[in-house]
């Protein structure tokens, strides 16, 4: 009878002990101590989890910026932005705040970024119509004199009250309304300070006091009127 010879199994351990003295092969058990065996009792635990001595593995640690995690948040918010979306309506010192509150809360150096932008876009658009204003006003002096403030407003008023008692044909009242715009329009040809605008109103005076009188020229008066309109009137 012949005794079975054993052959190494090239896939890893087969359960038998091997020839005595052979080394197992790789990923084959061995009996403890043996060389490539399991540790047997007594032998040291291998270095690295909970081991602190020469060759542990380090802790792991943790999240943080060397490995692509974002740095925390900024807590505070820019007072400067607070301040210039309150104050963005005053022409120019809400655009300087808004622009260093942009620089406050760059890179995310403290919250408030949205105010910032927000402040910067109003008090842009707040300063361009205060320039267009300043524009205009400054295209037409004449309409800030008081002969025209005066004047205009003494034509406007006696020209509704004139008409309401032409229309009831009072004529004591039409009488009393030529005098009264008469006296207001040389009172505000006295208060103005342009030689222009003292000229136009002294020369819308004497044409309704020509129609007190009775000889009113109503061509005249409307050519007159539209000199006052020019010169008290922005944009004209």
């Amino acid at each position: 009878m012949s005794t079975p010879t054993h052959e190494p199994n090239p896939f890893g351990y087969d359960g038998s002990p091997g020839e005595p003295g052979q080394a197992p092969l790789p990923g084959q058990l061995g009996y403890p101590g043996q060389a490539g065996g399991a540790p047997g009792p007594g032998f040291p635990a291998a270095p690295g989890f909970g081991d602190t001595g020469v060759g542990a593995i380090p802790p792991y640690p943790g999240p943080g910026p060397q490995y692509g995690y974002a740095p925390p948040r900024p807590t505070v918010t820019s007072s400067v932005a607070v301040v210039a979306i309150c104050l963005f309506w005053v022409p120019l010192v809400g655009l300087v705040l808004s622009i260093i509150g942009m620089v406050k809360t760059a890179k995310g150096k403290a919250r408030g970024r949205g105010m910032a932008i927000t402040a910067l876009v109003l008090s842009i658009l707040v300063t361009l119509g205060a320039g267009a204003v300043a524009g205009v006003i400054a295209s037409k002096p004449s309409a800030l004199d008081p002969g025209c403030t005066h004047g205009k407003l003494a034509i406007t008023e006696q020209s509704k009250q004139l008409n309401a008692d032409r229309e009831k044909g009072d004529e004591a009242a039409l009488q009393a309304d030529f005098t009264r715009v008469v006296e207001l329009l040389g009172k505000a040809a006295d208060e103005s300070h342009r030689s222009d605008v003292r000229s136009a109103m002294q020369a819308v005076r004497d044409d309704y006091a020509d129609f007190q009188a009775g000889n009113g020229d109503a061509t005249k008066l409307t050519v007159d009127l539209q000199q006052i309109d020019h010169l008290c009137t922005y944009g004209k």
